[in-house]
């Protein structure tokens, strides 16, 4: 097998027309009293569901009864990604790449686009999306499913603290993946965001006129947007959850990371930091980012976490990125390229 090669997102990153959704609450698209919102209630129908530990929300418009059956497909369709790539689901293809102990290991089309990704993400942030954190995080106490508590991380006995991204080989004439012994994947975040970008995708070459795929904040929609211009998204506030801003999402995704949703004992989060391997601790709670898709926008969220809110601001202008960082002493610090948002 060949060694995996990043693909630079800078072309991909801030384009006009992205937003942020609500965090970890799900989004919620049309404003009250909205002619946007008035639109949506006539046509677009919406199916709930609760998949990768998240609320997760699908919104179809038309055309007409097709609706609900697109809407039903893209639901399930959640449902098969997570069986596929949870580190919980002990048959899932990640568990058994994890179990693999560097040998070479076979999967289906949709686990070889996710691993691609994880790899690709870690070269285009530098490091600071590393997907390799896995036995950090089981070792600090995260190891369990936060809906079953009976549904545990299945990985190999000789699980390295942080991995080797670099040394990922893959083929894809084969859809094989070889990791190296001793690293393993977590899917996390950036699973969420390309599992919304494949359904949004799917559904709409399905025949949907314009669909909106949230996942836990992760959020991207397809096709043509209701009123015809932009979906209305809400963000949250991450302290009290009451809406921060809303702004007009047109095309791709965004995503949304905080260290306020997935946490246990006195301080501990998910978000680990690479460079101390430890909860990050750089002063930022909560980091929107918007891209040509989900999965790319949660890749950039995490430099928030590490780079701190000058470093990632920097790194973010200088991409073209539109994002928005919430510190723990309350204030928003926003990039030049997130007042297109509004």
């Amino acid at each position: 097998p060949r060694r995996s090669r990043a693909t630079h997102p800078r072309s991909r990153a801030g384009a006009r027309g992205r937003a942020g959704p609500r965090s970890g609450t799900g989004a919620r698209t049309g404003a009250r009293g909205d002619q946007q919102g008035q639109l949506m209630a006539r046509t677009a129908l919406t199916e709930s569901t609760r998949v990768m530990s998240c609320d997760a929300h699908v919104v179809v418009d038309g055309p007409g009864e097709t609706s609900s059956g697109i809407a039903a497909r893209a639901v399930a369709r959640l449902h098969e990604l997570e069986a596929r790539w949870s580190r919980f689901v002990d048959d899932s293809e990640i568990s058994r790449l994890n179990r693999a102990g560097g040998c070479p290991t076979t999967v289906q089309t949709d686990t070889f686009r996710l691993v691609e990704h994880l790899v690709q993400a870690w070269h285009a942030t530098d490091g600071d999306f590393d997907p390799t954190l896995l036995g950090t995080l089981v070792e600090l106490g995260y190891s369990t499913s936060r809906d079953d508590a009976d549904r545990c991380t299945s990985m190999a006995p000789d699980t390295s603290g942080r991995g080797r991204p670099d040394g990922v080989l893959v083929d894809r004439a084969t859809t094989t993946v070889q990791l190296p012994r001793g690293t393993v994947l977590d899917p996390g975040g950036l699973g969420k965001g390309l599992a919304a970008d494949i359904v949004a995708a799917e559904a709409a070459a399905e025949g949907a006129n314009g669909v909106l795929v949230e996942i836990g904040g992760d959020l991207a929609v397809a096709g043509r947007p209701p009123d015809g211009a932009a979906w209305v998204v809400a963000i949250a506030d991450p302290f009290d959850g009451d809406d921060a801003a809303v702004v007009r999402l047109a095309a791709g995704g965004v995503a949304t990371s905080s260290s306020r949703i997935r946490t246990w004992g006195a301080d501990r989060h998910h978000l680990i930091d690479p460079t101390t391997m430890a909860p990050s601790d750089r002063g930022v709670v909560a980091c929107t980012v918007a891209a040509g898709t989900a999965a790319w926008a949660e890749a950039f969220t995490k430099v928030a976490f590490v780079s701190g809110v000058s470093g990632a601001l920097d790194r973010y202008r200088e991409l073209g990125i539109a994002a928005r960082i919430t510190t723990d002493d309350g204030r928003h610090h926003h990039t030049p390229a997130w007042s297109d948002l509004a």
